[in-house]
Order: C-alpha cells, then structure tokens, then sequence
C-alpha cells in the first residue's frame, strides 16, 4: 500500500514537471502583452469588462493571421483598480515578468503617470490610455497614447458651447481626480478666454451620494450651463439636479457610456457630452468593428474608449515588427514609427517624437428622446500642440500641474 501511494506521489511529480516542461515550450512560441484594466471599483465595465474583451478580439484575429513575427500573442491582464499606487504595483509586475513585452493602458491619467517612471526603468514599451496631455510631456521615450488629449476636450466644449448653444455663463464642478481637474480646469480657462463667465469652479467628493448642497448653491448662482468632470457620480448628479428642477444645460464631459443612460433614464435628455469616444457609427471601419465585436460576445456592443485598445494592440504589433524582434529596447527604439489604419480616425494612428497622436477626432453629443447619443458635432482639426506657440503650450501644461 505504501509503495502505491509513493508510487502516485512519483507520478504525480512527473505530471507537473511535464505540465512546467510543456507551459515553458509553449511560451517559448508566445508574446504577452500587459493590459492593465479596472476590475474592482467603479467603471468596471467601461474600463474594464469591454477593454479586455476588445483587446482579446484583436489578440485573436491577429494569432488566426499568424501572430507577429511567428509567434502567438496572448494577454496578461492585471486589476489597477483606478487607483494609482496599485497601478504602480501592476507596473512592477509587469517590468517583473521578461514575457511581457509591451503594455496597453493604463485607462485613467492619473494611474498612468504614477506608473509611467516603473515602465521607463524597465525599458517597457507602452501604448498609454489617459488623456492628460501631460502624459507626453513628461520626456518619457517609451511611450504613445491614441487617445485624443483633454486640451481638444476643453476647446472644442467651450467652443460649441458658446457658438452653437449660445451660453454666456457655466458653473463648473469636478470630481477631484487628475482627469476631472485637468480637463475641467482647461475649459474653465477657455472659456473665460471667448469670454463666457465662470461663476464657480469647485470639486465634489466622488464618494459622495448626496450632490444637492452644491447644486443648491450653484442654481442660486443662475449660470446658463453646470458643466461637470467626473466618472459614474455623473448620474447620480444630474439625477439630483432633476429632483431640484434645476433647468440648466448639462454638459457632462465623458458621459456616453450605457452606464450613464440607465442611472439617468428621461431625466438625462437634453445632457451634452464631449468625448473622444467614438460613435459606432462615426466610419465604415468603426461600423465593422462593432459588428465583428458583437458576433463575438452575443450582441454586446463594444462602447465608449474600447476602440482604441484594439487600435493599441495592432500599434504595438507594427512596432514589433518594424524593430523585428520581441525585445523591449528594440521595440522602443521603433514605438513612434507606429502607422497603422485605426477603427477611429479617417487618418490612422501615426505619433510625433514625444508620442503625441499626429490626427485626433473628438466628438459632441446629445442625449435625445429616443435615450441614444447623437453625434451634434465633430472635431477634425489640428490639435493645439502644433498650433499653439510651445511656451504657450508649456505654460497649459504648467497650469495643470500646479505649477
């Protein structure tokens, strides 16, 4: 009886070496790229539950093309949380692991500035998500972000504001975070600039479940529009701003996601939402790529910021290939070579030297009766760090960080 039972222990042991043996062989035919998503907290499904499955739509029709360079591409995906000292700790594991060759992500600004000095040591290559423009002004070599940047948010919102809905006065209120002062505090400066009046600019805590004293207190102030920067509490405040009767235009900087329509139902009509977030409809491309999306997850539709992580991984795979080889210094040494066609911009996806995106779009919409976002306006411009005098541009980028 003895000897069995060593005999099952032995055999065992044999399993899981062979079980290491084959796992070994198999990365040896395989790449991982870092994904860094939010699976705890807020956002989960926006930032979350959509971008793993959109990457992993693009890992997959890339692997059944071949892969890159021969081998098979698969994802490491880690919960940042949102939270900038567990980005940090991701970042570490990723730098960690010599299998990882490149990131995409992080999803908010704030995570991935804290995170950025971790990838840098370690020579990671990284296609970045936040928005902040501050991202690439910061002098790191290792990166390039898709996104369109908070600068394009703030003019084009003050613009159409004043233009096209005739505002003259906004009360603008934030969530505290690096986004939702960053880009908040750019369109209080733009508009002071084409001459709109701010009559309060004030954070709210995003914990908060109770926005009325400062609703209160902002109506009695009677500004034409409330403009507010924040993450899911949007719904919860335009809610409370419709138990108040407050009447005045609501512009919800990032409130497109399906999140939102379900918290605010009927009450949200009328809300004005700039974003980068691309219409599904917006080009023939974005409208295969949400079809192909949805045949692959029963219906779902991808939302909101996926786009660009499936622009990411098809980013990262050029730069592979044009470095020709799965080394992060090579791969960096390529990143702002990146050209690839993008399910979001008419022009592609191409980079400057700090990694800035050459062609962005940013979009207005509306929320309207029927509870769908309409596209009211579209930007397709030249993005301010080409038009802007760089001192005047630094001087931006001083201002959002305190300086």
């Amino acid at each position: 009886m003895k000897k069995n039972r060593m005999f099952v222990v032995l055999l065992g042991i044999l399993v899981m070496l062979m079980a290491v043996g084959s796992a070994a062989a198999a990365d040896d035919d395989t790449i991982y790229f870092g994904l860094p998503a939010q699976l705890t907290g807020a956002d989960t499904y926006i930032h979350g539950e959509l971008l793993v499955d959109v990457a992993q739509l693009a890992v997959d029709e890339i692997n059944e093309a071949g892969g890159i360079l021969g081998k098979k591409v698969a994802l490491k995906t880690m919960d940042d949380a949102g939270d900038p000292k567990q980005g940090v700790n991701v970042a570490n594991s990723f730098c960690d692991d010599p299998s990882v060759v490149a990131v995409l992500g992080h999803p908010y600004s704030g995570v991935t500035i804290a995170a950025l000095p971790i990838y840098e040591k370690c020579n990671m290559p990284v296609a970045t998500h936040g928005s902040s423009p501050v991202i690439t002004e910061l002098g790191y070599k290792n990166i390039i972000a898709n996104s369109p940047n908070d600068f394009i948010a703030s003019f084009a919102t003050a613009d159409f504001a004043k233009n096209d809905l005739g505002i003259k006065s906004v009360a603008i209120i934030h969530n505290k975070s690096l986004w939702g002062q960053g880009v908040s505090g750019q369109f209080k400066v733009r508009a002071e600039e084409i001459g709109i009046t701010v009559t309060s600019y004030q954070g709210v805590d995003p914990e908060d479940v109770d926005f009325t004293p400062v609703l209160t207190k902002v109506d009695g102030e009677h500004p034409d529009a409330i403009y507010f920067a924040g993450y899911t509490e949007q719904g919860l405040l335009r809610k409370q701003m419709a138990s108040l009767g407050m009447e005045e235009i609501f512009i919800a900087a990032e409130a497109t996601s399906s999140e939102y329509i379900d918290v605010v139902g009927k009450d949200g009509i009328g809300t004005i939402s700039p974003t980068g977030a691309p219409p599904m409809d917006f080009t023939d491309t974005m409208k295969e790529f949400a079809a192909k999306f949805a045949a692959k997850y029963d219906g779902k539709m991808p939302e909101s910021w996926s786009a660009y992580y499936y622009d990411k991984v098809y980013m990262i795979k050029d730069v592979i290939e044009k470095a020709n080889s799965f080394k992060r210094e090579d791969i960096v040494a390529h990143i702002h070579e990146a050209d690839v066609p993008s399910v979001v911009y008419p022009q592609g996806d191409q980079f400057d030297e700090r990694g800035r995106l050459e062609h962005p779009v940013m979009f207005i919409y509306r929320l309207e009766d029927d509870l769908q976002y309409h596209t009211v306006y579209t930007w397709e411009d030249v993005p301010p760090h080409k038009t802007m005098d760089p001192a005047e541009y630094q001087r931006w980028i001083d201002l959002l960080q305190n300086k």
